[in-house]
């Protein structure tokens, strides 16, 4: 089994603009990427707003837990 797998966080915000160009606008996240020896194999972006409601604390919490749980096997 290889030791490379790699979970990485990173805080990125995901910008939308409409059609027309006339609005845009920006929602905080978090990027889950999962990395099998340095190339990106998954990922996966959880929105955090600025008052999270608890289905956002459990995606987050179950990106989070699928993604370790997927390095781990690795190990």
């Amino acid at each position: 089994m290889s030791t490379d797998r790699v979970v990485q966080l990173h805080w990125e915000p995901r910008h939308v603009a409409d059609g027309g160009g006339r609005a845009a606008l920006s929602y905080p996240g978090i990027s889950v990427v999962r990395r099998d020896e340095g190339e990106i194999v998954g990922h996966t972006w959880i929105p955090v707003g600025e008052e999270p409601t608890f289905a956002d604390d459990e995606a987050l919490i179950t990106a989070l837990h699928d993604a370790w749980r997927w390095a781990k096997r690795a190990a």
